[in-house]
């Protein structure tokens, strides 16, 4: 199941919406991703050996950036790519370790921060409810009742 090419034919607008970033900075992110798999595979030869990934680096890259854009459990990833919540992880991991890598991040947190350009403010300072002080017989009885 190919998410990618599927987020890729919709409207800039949609994939900005979807991923938190243009298209544009989205390419430019994956040339840099698929050279340090390339460095990475070349480093460790060993790594050629078994069966190849079925998610192509592009899907990796779109997997990676929407788990950390809103934190959605491995199960649904692996049910939106077609493939196990363990493999998701997997791939999260490794897709982080390489963007750490290409964009030359110290940490998982540089990295949230780097890719997320809006921030929202919200006022949660406490305010003081007006109560009625003429007229509250209007508002209320006088009853208690109280269980006990």
């Amino acid at each position: 199941m190919d998410v990618f090419s599927t987020c890729k034919s919709q409207p800039p607008a949609v994939f900005l919406r979807l991923t938190g970033m243009n298209p544009g900075t989205f390419q430019i992110i994956l040339l840099k991703f698929k050279k340090e798999i390339e460095i990475y595979v070349s480093e460790h030869r060993a790594r050629n050996k078994g069966r190849k990934c079925s998610l192509s680096p592009e899907n990796q890259l779109l997997l990676c950036i929407l788990y950390l854009r809103d934190y959605t459990t491995f199960v649904k990833l692996g049910l939106q790519f077609g493939i196990s919540e363990s493999y998701a992880q997997k791939r999260y991991v490794f897709t982080k370790k390489m963007l750490l890598r290409c964009l030359e991040l110290p940490d998982e947190q540089s990295l949230k921060t780097s890719l997320e350009t809006n921030l929202i403010a919200v006022d949660v300072t406490e305010h003081a409810i007006e109560r009625p002080i003429s007229n509250q017989r209007d508002y209320y009885s006088g009853k208690k009742n109280f269980i006990r």
